[in-house]
């Protein structure tokens, strides 16, 4: 387990995050099509095998944070439509779960940000 994985969510399946993209869009950004159909000409960057697996890692990453999300959000709408097999400590600690999750998300990103704008100031 490295410092980005998140504990697996039973039942939750990664195809419905894709699902949510428009159409001819995936997230490693390969399926972008042009106007009926085609694909357009654009240079893709070569991406190494360490940066294709952080990639990879990143993309895993959000959608687990999305999916403790959902499941956050069920446990609320359920507890606050009165279905019976909802308690009240499932939903803190779902939204508790889910808050820490995107708080840590929100940390790396701002890291990432940092990183970059340091790249980009630096003279070569």
């Amino acid at each position: 387990m490295t410092s980005f994985d998140l504990p697996s969510l039973p039942g939750f399946d990664p195809e419905r995050l894709r699902s949510m993209l428009p159409k001819g869009v995936s997230l490693d950004g390969s399926g972008v099509q042009g106007p009926e159909g085609t694909t357009p000409e654009r240079r893709k960057p070569r991406v190494s095998g360490v940066a294709s697996r952080f990639e990879g890692a990143l993309a895993d990453s959000i959608a687990q944070v999305q999916g403790l999300q959902d499941d956050a959000k069920a446990k609320v709408r359920g507890l606050a439509l009165g279905e019976g097999d909802v308690e009240l400590h499932d939903v803190l600690i779902a939204t508790g779960k889910s808050e820490v999750a995107f708080n840590l998300m929100l940390e790396v990103r701002n890291k990432l940000v940092d990183a970059w704008d340091k790249l980009s100031r630096s003279s070569v």
